[in-house]
Formats: structure tokens, C-alpha cells, sequence
């Protein structure tokens, strides 16, 4: 193997496979990015066997080949080297000789041909969306998701069709984030649900994709193809909750009131609530406040007061903070709105002029 590369497109590829690459110990190869040398191109590939990775590079090939290159090793010589135009890299005995105008290295190599073949690509087309709208969507509800894997359709991302929108939606039955986009769905399509770990990595390699995107599965998994590079999710089997259920169908008490104040607010709250992230709030219907209240017997006690718009009965709850800072990174607008159906029930959180998201939470108990 021998050829001539692009050193920053090369660099590029290398990081999205380094972050890809597995740390498993019974199949060390899984440490490496696999790169074969063919035509034209030079082709990256990266597992960790619940995501696949192919990246594909212009390059001057002079000798076909394939080798596995630790993936760590490779990105940090790349990250080291920044006075560099291109590069040059080629086989000899069990290594890869690596060298730019001022540099070369020498690195082992692992056995190739234990290097797991990515499965087929799918072909069955799920739906199209422009890739920064899909991006943002995921964004906008993964982290609504369960962290445990005790069920695994809590701990994904569900994506269904609901009539000429598509729709992302995250719970770990405590919370649930729902967010609606615009794409087009086949009649095929019932629905995938992607597994939390994998989210992350399915958003960085399409948000600054300015292109639109065919998402195509095939049962057991989704695949992604964007700007010369493809990469693939295993999906969940199994069926998400019929979410629409716990939904409250009318709200009898409403607080409206700008976005910042409230962060600020829970903010300062995280500062003085106790082991619980509990806060108190009161929605005050003839002053028109909202009062929250954190207190710890340890740092001490915090009260503040905010101006809003408070409609319907006065209500007294709590909650824990951070269910209620984290739906404000998804709302893009300036106010917010809070909604009630009574004391215990769940509470609608959502954007004041922008009704494509959702936020459902459950109160906690005194």
C-alpha cells in the first residue's frame, strides 16, 4: 500500500473513525481504523459494532492495500502535525510509514483481515430531511432519554411519521421531549428507534451537512450517507410507549414568562436545593409571580420571585431543577409557556410562538 492524501481531509476522516472506534478487549482491532487503499480513493472504516463508519478520501493511490491503524495513535500524530499540506503513507513489513515535508513515523499495525466486515448497506429508503433539521430535531429531545438499559426502547430516540411531519421523542418515564420537523416519510415507514449512545455520534456527522438526506434501514439498522461519508446504527427492537396516553387533554392553569429569567432563576435555585434538586414553586394567579424556593441545610436557603402571566388557579408544586432547565436549551424562542392540569399531574413546558415542541414532566412528590 502507498499513497499521497490530503492531510486535513485525512485528518478529518481519521477524527470521525477515532471517535467511532471501540474499546474492546477481547477484539483489540476494534481500536483501529481500517484503511484501504483503492483507485482513486482512500476509504476510512471504524466499529465498535453498534455503529459503522465509512469515509471516503480523494488520494493519489501508487499501490493498492488495506492495513488497521490504532486509531488513537494515528489522530494524535495527524493533531501533532499542523505545518502540513499532504502526506504520504505507505506499508512496510507489519507497519505503516507515515511522512510529511518535515516529519516520519512508524507505526504497528494490527492483523487486517480480523477487522469486522460492516454489514451491507440498507437500501429501503425510511424518509428524507434536510440533515441540519434532523440534527437539530435529535438535539432538541436525546437527552430526555434514560441513561439505564434496563429498557431499551427508554434509553433511544424514537422516529415516526405523524402525517406530513416527522417526529423525534425521548422519555425516561419521568420526562418526555417530543419535537416535530419537516421531512418526508415513505408509506413504509413505522417508526426506528435509535439507541441513546449512538445519538451523539449520528449528530455530529450530519449538522453541518448543508444537504438533504436519505435516511434507509433495514430492520436491524439505519444507515446515513452524507458528504462522501456513510455511517450506520444499529436500531432497537422493541415498541416505544404509546406516549399520547399520559398527556393531559386540557390545562386549567397557565404561566407565561421569558425564557431567561426562568434560567437564571433555576440557577440560582441549583445553588441551594438539596440532595434532591428539589424545588418549590408557586404560580400566583392574583399577583401574577412565580416564587420558587430551594432550601439546604448546608449552604443555606434561596427565594426568588419572577414576573409572568399567571392564569387559572394559583398551584403549588415541586420539582427537581434540572427537569426543568434542561427543556429550555430546545426552545429557541424568548418566552415560555408552563402549563397545569392540577396539583399531581404532569406539566406541559413549551414555546411561546413555536409549537413544534413539547415538553411533558412529572411533578415530585412532597
Amino acid at each position: 500500500m502507498r499513497f499521497s492524501v490530503n492531510k486535513d481531509a485525512f485528518q478529518k476522516g481519521v477524527a470521525q473513525a477515532e471517535r467511532i472506534a471501540g474499546k474492546h478487549l477481547s477484539l483489540p482491532v476494534l481500536h483501529c481504523v481500517l484503511i484501504l487503499a483503492q483507485g482513486k480513493e482512500v476509504v476510512l472504516r471504524a466499529t465498535n459494532l453498534d455503529l459503522g463508519l465509512e469515509v471516503r478520501i480523494p488520494a493519489q493511490v501508487e499501490e493498492d492495500g488495506v492495513a488497521a491503524v490504532p486509531a488513537a495513535t494515528l489522530g494524535s500524530f495527524l493533531g501533532a502535525t499542523p505545518n502540513a499540506d499532504m502526506l504520504t503513507m505507505k506499508s512496510e513489513d507489519k507497519h505503516i510509514v507515515i511522512t510529511t515535508p518535515k516529519t516520519e513515523i512508524k507505526v504497528p499495525v494490527n492483523n487486517h483481515e480480523d477487522f469486522p466486515l460492516l454489514p451491507p448497506a440498507p437500501t429501503n429508503e425510511l424518509f428524507s430531511v434536510k440533515a441540519s433539521e434532523f440534527a437539530a430535531a435529535l438535539r432538541s429531545v436525546w437527552w430526555a432519554a434514560s441513561t439505564t438499559s434496563i429498557k431499551p426502547e427508554l434509553s433511544s430516540v424514537y422516529i415516526f411519521a405523524n402525517g406530513s411531519e416527522l417526529t423525534c421523542v425521548a422519555t425516561d418515564s419521568f420526562r418526555l421531549a417530543e419535537k416535530r420537523f419537516t421531512g418526508k416519510a415513505s408509506e413504509s415507514f413505522e417508526g426506528v428507534l435509535i439507541p441513546l449512545k449512538n445519538v451523539a455520534e449520528v449528530i455530529r456527522h450530519i449538522e453541518n451537512a448543508d444537504s438533504a438526506i436519505v435516511v434507509r434501514g433495514d430492520g436491524h439498522q439505519i444507515g446515513i450517507e452524507v458528504d462522501g461519508s456513510y455511517i450506520s446504527s444499529r436500531i432497537i427492537d422493541g415498541v416505544f410507549p404509546d406516549y399520547q396516553q399520559i398527556i393531559p387533554k386540557e390545562f386549567g392553569s397557565q404561566a407565561t414568562l421569558l425564557k431567561q429569567d426562568m434560567l437564571d432563576a433555576l440557577k440560582q435555585s441549583r445553588i441551594f436545593s438539596d440532595q434532591f434538586n428539589k424545588v418549590s414553586a408557586k404560580f400566583d394567579a392574583d399577583e401574577n409571580t412565580i416564587t420558587l424556593k430551594t432550601i439546604n441545610p448546608t449552604t443555606g436557603e434561596s427565594v426568588v420571585t419572577l414576573e409572568g402571566d399567571v392564569t387559572g388557579e394559583s398551584l403549588e408544586l415541586n420539582f427537581n431543577y434540572a427537569y426543568w432547565s434542561d427543556p429550555l436549551q430546545s426552545i429557541k424562542t424568548d418566552r415560555i409557556a408552563i402549563e397545569f392540569a392540577g396539583a399531581g399531574k404532569p406539566a406541559r413546558i413549551r414555546s411561546v410562538g413555536d409549537q413544534s415542541f413539547t415538553y411533558i414532566v412529572m411533578p415530585m412528590n412532597r
